[in-house]
């Protein structure tokens, strides 16, 4: 095996690994911060106040940090910036297992996000991989990120049922530790590139200062407002078109599961197709796809139905990331590429906040299966916003 595909094995584990970890509280977050409350402050107010601050708490440290996070992976290393970021997740995942207040988790949750885990995996998938590859690279990295998403949420649900999450969490925090130490003997700095002496990206400045890059940047932030508000949205949702069910709390994590399922399975396949062809046009057909998927869940009345077209909508998700990432990329020289998947996660996670915001604001004038044609318009927004000016609008470097 080459050092760039020992590599990127040992990146899409850890990828996978850490994303376990981010993952296993979201959907049970009320009902573990419910267990860290005094006994007589815990009343459902107080808890759905204190989980929406926690689930928070991370995308405010990312949105902070990650622009800084892929600059230092160009400028000090790769390898020696993901240590960086294991040790400060593998700190956080600690606070929140042994706080036995809610201070030392808000405190952890605060941490993870800064760690910005993520920003640095992807800049160094993407660092490792050929121009040629770096399309499956980054599929393969989206179904890794499925795969986490998908075992998080089960472990963490099953062990506050029968047992405590705190062992858990520090069982991921030990995991992640164990994993730090094996990419840090097994993994191999990517050798710089020839510009990386004399050639500096300028981040957000030359971002905003062409036209197709900003584009892509705006459209990275509606699809994460999109995503996140049919998070919100999808149980309000199930709870109005099918009332007569039963075990709707259950059939809802199962839809989803089935999103991210073929999300982990598609992904890949995606990546193969903006290698072989436009990231740009994937890009448009996918997130046109998403929004008639939306469209279509406001007329459905059989729930399989219903799963299907999430199911639809989950594997036509893992192409939207990967493929602005990779349109990105290639307008850029390499010893940008940390930089600018610095600033995409920034706006991506501007994204994450504005989502259920907007949810917020129109829950009161929209009924539940109404509230999906706002996601579909996000999804379509941000298919026409890259839409225009189809030939790439190269960057000037920065000369030092």
């Amino acid at each position: 095996m080459s050092a760039n595909s020992r590599n990127l094995v040992l990146l899409l584990t850890c990828q996978a690994v850490t994303t376990l970890g981010l993952m296993m509280l979201v959907p049970i977050m009320p009902l573990y911060i419910a267990t860290l409350l005094p006994v007589d402050a815990v009343d459902a107010v107080s808890a759905a106040r204190w989980s929406s601050l926690a689930l928070a708490a991370p995308g405010l440290g990312t949105l902070c940090f990650a622009p800084y996070a892929g600059q230092w992976c160009d400028r000090f290393g790769y390898r020696r910036m993901l240590l960086v970021s294991l040790i400060a997740f593998m700190i956080s995942m600690l606070l929140m297992a042994l706080s036995p207040g809610i201070a030392g988790f808000m405190l952890g949750r605060l941490l993870q996000g800064m760690s910005t885990i993520g920003v640095v995996l992807t800049a160094f998938i993407g660092h490792v991989s050929s121009d040629h590859s770096r399309g499956r690279s980054l599929g393969l990295q989206e179904s890794a990120v499925a795969c986490g998403a998908l075992a998080g949420p089960v472990l963490g649900g099953m062990m506050l049922d029968y047992w405590s999450l705190k062992p858990l969490l520090t069982a991921s925090a030990l995991v992640t530790g164990v994993a730090g130490a094996i990419l840090w003997s097994q993994l191999s700095e990517p050798p710089r590139t020839a510009s990386s002496s004399h050639v500096q990206f300028a981040g957000l400045r030359s971002v905003l200062a062409a036209p197709d890059l900003r584009r892509w940047m705006l459209a990275a932030c509606l699809v994460q407002a999109a995503v996140f508000a049919l998070i919100n949205v999808f149980a309000l949702y199930i709870a109005a078109r099918f009332p007569h069910a039963g075990a709707l709390a259950s059939k809802t994590g199962l839809l989803h599961a089935l999103g991210w399922l073929a999300t982990m399975l598609t992904g890949p396949l995606w990546g193969h197709l903006n290698d072989r062809g436009d990231p740009r046009r994937n890009f448009m057909l996918a997130a046109g796809a998403c929004a008639l998927c939306m469209a279509l869940l406001t007329g459905v009345d059989q729930l399989w139905l219903a799963g299907l077209l999430r199911v639809i909508q989950g594997g036509c998700y893992a192409a939207l990331m990967q493929s602005m990432l990779l349109a990105c990329s290639r307008q850029l020289p390499a010893a940008a590429y940390g930089h600018i998947t610095g600033i995409s996660r920034s706006f991506m996670v501007l994204g994450q906040l504005l989502g259920p915001l907007l949810i917020m604001m129109l829950l009161p004038l929209l009924a539940p299966v109404q509230l999906l044609w706002p996601v579909a318009a996000l999804f379509l927004s941000a298919g026409l916003l890259v839409r225009r000016n189809r030939q790439a609008v190269s960057v000037s470097p920065v000369q030092n």
